[in-house]
């Protein structure tokens, strides 16, 4: 089943139509969203995120926070989802329009939103090469997650060439931005540092956690320019996203990071993180949490 502009729908009877703009010329954001036991981490912070961007590029955004809760629960349970580990995903365009770059006067927004099965596995270390592609800070859509994602797909198509599993992409001044589909931290002797928003970082939801997660335990944690020296030599490197959660790169080129071992603050961090997502968003842990803390509370009185 799949949500489209407000009924669930099949597979087989989702349609766009012939000139939404989403299609025609890429005039939308999405965002995915990652569920366990059913329970979906951080709605607030992907809604908040939608929301903003479409502000941002005048796309009429209505839905609120409780009624995207509503939605995406209801098209887990209609995907036979609930109560399961899944991956969503929330399109949203700026909906018809007439040929040409300008939109209509009057705008009705296609709104998009699909559920899948999600089977969590070990992700292996990545071998990563730095793509000749640049990412272009200069751009708002920088920081935003669009549609037009022809230059990462580019990217990762070279990457892949080049027998590497993804790529790091620099900005136009040669600073490290991101990877194809991640947020980038490396590990020095100083502590954990991650681009800042204006090199052409994405403000990943779980690059945002992976902040708080350190900051929350005293790990040495800053936002700041990385060279290209920078990373290749540094002690430990981690990628980000809200499928992968913290997948570390062994080699960056041809050079090993950390003699193709996995870090310990990296390792750290997986723990942490998963930590984090066990005691906030997996519903067996919650109820037990709740359990515990009724039994204390019997307990005292």
């Amino acid at each position: 089943m799949i949500y489209l502009n407000g009924k669930f729908v099949s597979h087989q009877e989702a349609a766009l139509a012939y000139n939404d703009r989403g299609f025609l010329l890429s005039d939308g954001i999405f965002e995915t969203m990652r569920a366990y036991d059913g329970e979906i981490s951080c709605l607030s912070d992907h809604y908040q995120r939608l929301k903003t961007s479409a502000e941002f590029l005048g796309i009429p955004f209505s839905m609120t926070l409780d009624e995207m809760r509503d939605v995406t629960y209801k098209l887990l349970e209609r995907c036979e989802l609930q109560g399961k580990n899944a991956s969503l995903r929330l399109t949203l365009t700026r909906g018809t329009g007439p040929r040409g770059l300008l939109p209509p006067e009057k705008v009705t927004p296609t709104i998009m939103i699909s559920a899948f099965s999600f089977v969590s596995s070990i992700l292996k270390p990545l071998k990563v090469v730095i793509s000749k592609i640049k990412r272009n800070e200069s751009s708002p859509l920088s920081n935003i997650k669009s549609l037009c994602y022809l230059d990462n797909i580019l990217a990762r198509q070279d990457a892949g060439r080049k027998g590497a599993d993804e790529c790091v992409m620099l900005n136009t001044h040669g600073y490290v931005a991101c990877a194809s589909v991640a947020n980038i931290f490396i590990v020095t002797s100083k502590g954990v540092i991650t681009p800042c928003i204006a090199d052409g970082v994405l403000p990943g939801v779980t690059r945002k956690t992976i902040i708080s997660i350190c900051e929350a335990n005293n790990i040495p944690i800053y936002e700041e320019k990385i060279t290209e020296i920078d990373l290749i030599k540094a002690k430990e490197i981690f990628f980000t996203n809200r499928l992968i959660e913290i997948q570390p790169v062994s080699q960056v080129n041809d050079i090993l990071i950390n003699k193709g071992e996995i870090g310990e603050v990296t390792s750290m961090l997986q723990k942490l993180y998963k930590n984090y997502i066990t005691m906030n968003f997996c519903r067996n842990t919650k109820q037990d949490q709740k359990k515990e803390n009724e039994e204390t509370l019997r307990c005292r009185l």
